[in-house]
């Protein structure tokens, strides 16, 4: 069986994804069988494919990148013929769906990777993509949701249950036991994200400004939809990294006493599941695929969304012996659940 994936940007949690599943499935059908439509602009993400298996697009920006990538799907499914196309995020399903109106496709799998309906919209906005989302599933033999909260949310949009697939996101078990440098005695929370408004990063600063004496605070990634927020204040406390590999962030993940994730809506949450393989706790806001994930009180806890006292007050309790139980915890539930090998 040939595999075409198709995914209109591969940053964040898409490209993890990917470079989780493909070389398992390289592994299975051969890596000559396996490849994958993605941004040239965004290549180095996807570090675990083989040269060969990637057919790039130009990607200037989100809008000007569309016709490339329909190109791109046109000429791989007729000159490839692969036996199955499978799109990832909204973008991709939409255009590897509305090319199926205009010539014969191989069956289509599509993964939203969190609904554009689970986003913050006006009421009327959200309905219509409902709306869009229904009618587009019948052009495809299955939507896999990476969690029971998007499967749910796929349901009551109106999509039919045969059509849907629950198959629960994971990552490898080990990727580094390196550290990263981080010489401070104050607990030390680590932020892994977008620097975006569904992140979150405005949040966990609101909430750290008072407790400069007691934690320390790490922010690994960047701004990536303009106009999404506002700029994020500089503190002494706070340090920036920018994006870094998925490597250098694991190193960040294993040198750090807790992820805090205060997204304001998450299909999934990736980040838990990372954190988690490290035996590190998870603080994250209840929403989304993030309140099946961490198990409040246990593996992390959970705080309300959007609210940056909540958080402040969960954080200046924090004890360091009870984020290590904690995340001795939440290692033991990342191997039984979220590891890449049952995703596969």
């Amino acid at each position: 069986m040939k595999i075409l994936h198709v995914a209109e940007s591969v940053q964040g949690g898409c490209g993890t994804y990917l470079n989780e599943m493909l070389p398992l499935q390289s592994a299975s059908l051969g890596s000559a069988q396996v490849r994958c439509i993605a941004p040239r602009q965004h290549l180095a993400q996807l570090h675990r494919l083989q040269p060969g298996q990637l057919l790039p697009f130009e990607r200037p920006g989100r809008a000007q990148g569309l016709p490339g990538l329909a190109r791109a799907v046109w000429q791989a499914v007729r000159d490839w013929q692969p036996d199955l196309v499978h799109a990832h995020s909204t973008f991709a399903g939409a255009v590897v769906r509305g090319l199926s109106l205009l010539r014969p496709m191989p069956p289509v799998v599509y993964c939203p990777h969190g609904w554009v309906f689970d986003v913050e919209l006006p009421a009327a906005a959200r309905g219509l993509t409902k709306l869009a989302e229904r009618w587009m599933s019948h052009r495809c033999a299955r939507i896999v949701a990476i969690s029971e909260h998007e499967l749910q949310q796929g349901l009551e949009a109106g999509i039919r249950a045969r059509r849907m697939a629950l198959v629960r996101n994971g990552v490898s078990p080990l990727l580094t036991d390196e550290v990263a440098p981080w010489p401070d005695d104050r607990l030390r929370l680590l932020f892994v994200g977008r620097l975006d408004r569904q992140k979150g990063a405005d949040i966990l600063l609101q909430a750290v400004a008072p407790l400069q004496a007691q934690v320390c605070v790490r922010i690994v990634g960047e701004r990536v939809h303009a106009g999404t927020g506002a700029r994020l204040p500089q503190m002494a406390h706070v340090g920036y990294t920018g994006w870094l590999s998925q490597q250098q962030v694991a190193a960040q993940i294993n040198a750090c006493d807790a992820v805090v994730m205060p997204s304001r809506w998450e299909g999934f949450g990736l980040v838990a599941v990372e954190a988690m393989r490290a035996g590190k706790p998870v603080l994250a806001s209840a929403v989304g695929g993030l309140r099946e994930i961490v198990v409040d009180g246990l593996t992390g806890h959970l705080f309300p969304p959007d609210d940056a006292p909540a958080l402040g007050s969960l954080l200046a309790g924090l004890d360091r012996p009870t984020l290590q139980r904690m995340g001795a915890d939440g290692l033991d539930r990342f191997l039984a659940h979220y590891t890449s090998g049952r995703t596969h």
